[in-house]
């Protein structure tokens, strides 16, 4: 072969040993060995791989300079640096058997024996150091390994009449593509787990940060309230003892929600929630200061939302809706169908002008809010905060269908 083909020749052949590194990551024991994570069953599919690697690389050989240049010994070594000597070695028996019988029948205790000695050498190297295959140190390991296999190569190349001196290129080039194509195969495939484990570790640290988000919700919510709520529940019990008991099951209502809905709820637990949280605020502020209204489509009663969705909507209506007002307050729920999507709407209004100045809020809450929403619908719910006459009107649209993901308590 004219030396002007063999470069190209030789390219062709590594780039689809590249491509067979990709194909080795989707096939799970592999990938374990690639991991150093694998179980000893798995050495049989990297016996069975290195096997098919090298029939495939013995049938991509051609003769140049008065040898038969192949790259059998890049699925016997990958067999060896994946398994271990004894699996190496078992590869490179059958695979030096197969390019014998298949190749090269006057070669049969040379290339057997240097085949096998490949798969042992790579296996013995890859546990006694295993850094030698670490990285693109992997080529200079081969390429080692490959000196030992090709050096009994030559010698029974001598003893069957042949010129081993003037094959010296060509065994050169041979050590070259194999230690090239081990290098590549290994390193193409580590990159490919190292991308997929970067995916998922995002992922999961996302979803880490969304748990993170609704844990300090509740915990926001538990400490503070739980305080307001057991002295509302104090003053009330000698006036109201019967108000006392319906808030004590109020209390024990919204804490069992709280500690059952981790990830979603319906639509109406939601609102149901809400009204357990409103029930002792309005114990708190006393009945002529909040009036709560709901309105939900029969519907959407069952539509599933994230867990605490109102929560915040309503906390934040009555802190800065409600409680810095004189007189009556008002706090609407309506939930409504839209076809294919779900509307909410929390609104307060209050009749009465402010006791100092209007308190305003940090928006941390809705922020937070937006930041789920945006995360778990995949940019498809908004939120709109409204300024009305005498008070304040935040509208949530949803899809209806769309599955809640991204949360875990």
């Amino acid at each position: 072969m004219d030396v002007r083909l063999l470069i190209p020749e030789l390219f062709e052949k590594l780039s689809l040993i590249a491509t067979c590194g990709l194909i080795g990551v989707l096939v799970p024991p592999l990938r374990n060995r690639l991991l150093g994570v694998g179980r000893p069953r798995d050495i049989a599919v990297v016996v069975i791989f290195g096997l098919l690697f090298s029939m495939w690389g013995s049938a991509m050989g051609f003769d140049w300079l008065g040898h038969h240049l192949n790259l059998r010994a890049i699925g016997i070594i990958i067999a060896g640096i994946l398994g271990g000597p004894k699996a190496g070695a078992l590869t490179g028996l059958m695979g030096g058997g197969f390019y014998v019988l298949r190749f090269h029948p006057e070669g049969i205790p040379w290339d057997v024996a240097a085949s096998v000695l490949d798969g042992w050498l790579a296996g013995r190297m890859s546990v006694r150091r295993e850094k030698m295959f670490v990285g693109w140190r992997v080529l200079g390991g081969a390429a080692m390994v490959q000196v030992a296999g090709l050096g009994v190569t030559a010698v029974g190349m001598g003893f069957e009449g042949g010129n081993p001196i003037a094959a010296l290129p060509s065994l050169g080039v041979q050590l070259a593509g194999v230690a090239a194509g081990v290098a590549l195969f290994v390193n193409v495939a580590l990159v490919v787990i190292s991308r997929q484990e970067q995916a998922v570790a995002l992922v999961e640290a996302q979803a880490a940060a969304d748990a993170m988000s609704l844990t300090a919700l509740r915990n926001r919510l538990e400490p503070h309230f739980l305080f307001n709520a057991l002295n509302t529940v104090r003053a009330t019990i000698r006036r109201n003892p019967e108000q006392a008991r319906d808030l004590v099951s109020d209390l024990a209502d919204l804490y069992r929600y709280l500690l059952h809905h981790p990830h979603d709820a319906s639509v109406m637990n939601e609102v149901e929630h809400a009204c357990a949280y409103l029930a002792i605020e309005r114990a708190r502020l006393g009945d002529e200061r909040l009036a709560v209204q709901t309105s939900v489509d029969e519907s959407v009663r069952d539509t599933r939302v994230p867990a605490l969705l109102l929560q915040p909507i309503v906390e934040n209506a009555v802190k800065h809706g409600i409680t810095p007002k004189q007189g009556l307050g008002r706090i609407t729920i309506r939930a409504s169908d839209l076809g294919d999507r779900l509307r909410i709407e929390v609104e307060d209004e209050a009749d009465g002008p402010n006791h100092g100045p209007p308190t305003k809020g940090s928006g941390v809450a809705l922020k937070t809010l937006r930041k789920r929403l945006k995360q778990q619908y995949d940019g498809q719910a908004n939120l709109k905060l409204s300024s009305m006459e005498r008070g304040t009107l935040v509208t949530l649209e949803l899809p209806k269908e769309a599955p809640i993901e991204g949360e875990q308590a």
